[in-house]
């Protein structure tokens, strides 16, 4: 048996905050707005918006964020999901208004037209980072290769159908599927008990909040991909650090003798 890389999925093999921000810009770059002020305002509306839904308790522990909630898809039969799918026209109205709002632009038919326009162009589009395939590949020679993502089952599966990667993976997990996720330990054991026998397991990923905390709670190592966009105040270290995914090898070097 090999040791298990878990990695991350969004924006840690396919890019999702990057798109979403570039989408945004498209989607007001005729109102003459500035890009950088308009999204810190959009990001505030987003979640207070998303916060105040029936369905945040349950979105928040699966981890989805009020930004798939402005485009995602959300199928499946659980109740939770159910509610969140009646919420989202407008959740994704008030949004959108609201922010819009705040830089002078009041007119609703205007919101409901960018918000339906953002949703369209943004969903489905799933793109890996450039070197995801060739430094996975790499890694596969010499471990086994696991995903494990905080989220809705139908878009998650979504994202790991589209990246194009899935073909290097021994096995996926998407939190919603279990009721759980990312920080809590259940969801790494979860994992660990799909690779019966592994000698040991390493997280990769670009939160210190849900994949790095998460690797602390399930007592194993892990190696922070940090982006530069991360909050720096939770308090957990890594045990290593990488800026590209072509850092992972010489990471993984570093921090072997920690795996058990």
């Amino acid at each position: 048996m090999r040791t298990v890389l878990i990695f991350d999925l969004d924006d840690t093999l396919i890019l999702q905050d990057r798109m979403t921000v570039e989408t945004v810009r498209y989607c007001t770059a005729f109102l003459g707005l500035d890009p950088d002020i308009f999204w810190t305002t959009f990001q505030k509306t987003s979640k207070e918006a998303f916060e105040a839904l029936p369905s945040a308790d349950w979105c928040r522990m699966v981890g989805i964020s009020p930004q798939e909630g402005l485009w995602g898809d959300f199928g499946g039969a659980h109740p939770s999901l159910n509610q969140l799918r009646r919420s989202l026209t407008d959740y994704r109205f008030q949004a959108w208004h609201n922010a819009l709002d705040e830089h002078g632009f009041p007119d609703e038919d205007l919101a409901r037209s960018i918000a339906d326009d953002f949703a369209s162009l943004r969903g489905r589009r799933y793109y890996a980072f450039p070197e995801a395939r060739a430094v996975l590949t790499q890694l596969k020679g010499k471990f086994d290769l696991a995903i494990l993502t905080n989220g809705a089952p139908e878009l998650q599966w979504s994202k790991v159908h589209g990246s194009g990667l899935e073909d290097l993976f021994e096995s996926v997990t998407v939190s919603g599927d279990h009721g759980i996720g990312k920080p809590k330990k259940e969801i790494f054991e979860i994992v660990m008990a799909k690779h019966p026998g592994a000698p040991g397991f390493v997280m990769i990923g670009n939160s210190l909040n849900s994949d790095i905390r998460g690797a602390r709670n399930a007592g194993i190592p892990c190696i922070w991909y940090e982006q530069g966009d991360e909050p720096k105040d939770v308090p957990v270290k890594p045990d290593a650090v990488i800026r590209t995914l072509f850092d992972l090898p010489r990471a993984l070097a570093e921090i072997l003798p920690l795996v058990d």
